[in-house]
């Protein structure tokens, strides 16, 4: 998916909201976000939105000369996240389809974003997701492709949602026992996106085997991704793929063994799959 008009706003506003947010210097703020705009007009309109957001972050990580930007807001989700956690553990042992549940559960963490223009609260999305239906919904193909599967590939989004995956992955190694499990985390620090660092913390690790897919953008760009994630993501043959970034990079491979994951942010994604605004989807690619 090709970065639009609308992507260039956003990700400019993304970097506004960012100096806000870091309480910088006025003279500082000024200079980054002037910077960044002027980078805009010279945005490759071939590119993926993670593509194009890359560069304007590692611009961030430079002159605030932080490594991780918005560590503080990864850890502040992560926490909030997890007093949810009894909740959902209590609605998927009483869930007639576990499976099914958990994956609701994973898709209401997706609503911790950064990126997006459009803010959801994750109050109201936890209270009432689990009666919410999937606007595109091809989970009876996943779960057929899962229990025919020896390994899937879970690829990582945002952090606070990694302690939503770790119970899905808790209870997919439950349900299938003898099922090889990756999830594949960023490469390094960007946005608010999980590397492993986040993954390890949550102890995710317990229930499947944590690894880095090496990019350095907020998404699975492959020309990104390191020859050893690759040779893996090749060869394994079922993915699960969270949130819009992600998606953003990987929907116009049409890869049938990808199942997208997420929750509709931005009206461009929504016009791509011609769906709406804060609908949620678990598409086949």
């Amino acid at each position: 998916m090709n970065i639009t008009k609308d992507c260039v706003e956003c990700i400019v506003g993304q970097i506004n909201k960012a100096t806000k947010l870091l309480d910088l210097d006025v003279d500082l703020a000024n200079e980054i976000n002037k910077e960044v705009e002027k980078k805009a007009l010279n945005f490759d309109f071939k590119k993926s939105p993670p593509f194009v957001a890359k560069d304007v972050y590692e611009y961030l990580a430079i002159k605030t000369n932080l490594k991780d930007p918005l560590e503080k807001l990864k850890q502040k989700s992560i926490k909030k996240a997890t007093t949810y956690v009894p909740l959902i553990e209590k609605k998927i042992s009483l869930s007639e389809d576990k499976l099914f549940t958990a994956i609701k559960a994973a898709v209401a963490g997706n609503v911790i974003d950064f990126a997006t223009t459009k803010e959801f609260c994750l109050d109201q999305e936890i209270n009432s997701i689990f009666e919410t239906d999937f606007s595109i919904n091809d989970y009876k193909i996943f779960k057929e492709k899962l229990e025919k599967t020896d390994s899937l590939i879970i690829l990582a989004d945002n952090a606070g949602e990694n302690i939503f995956d770790k119970v899905l992955i808790k209870t997919i190694s439950s349900l299938y026992p003898n099922l090889k499990i990756y999830y594949a985390t960023r490469g390094k620090a960007i946005i608010n996106d999980i590397t492993t660092k986040e993954a390890f913390q949550s102890g995710i690790d317990k229930y499947c085997e944590v690894i880095s897919s090496g990019v350095d953008t907020p998404g699975l760009d492959k020309s990104r991704a390191s020859k050893e994630f690759m040779e893996l993501f090749n060869k394994t043959p079922l993915i699960l793929s969270k949130g819009m970034g992600n998606f953003e990079c990987l929907e116009s491979h049409n890869d049938n063994k990808v199942f997208f994951l997420f929750k509709v942010k931005c009206n461009v994604v929504a016009n791509t799959i011609s769906r709406n605004l804060g609908e949620i989807v678990l598409k086949r690619g």
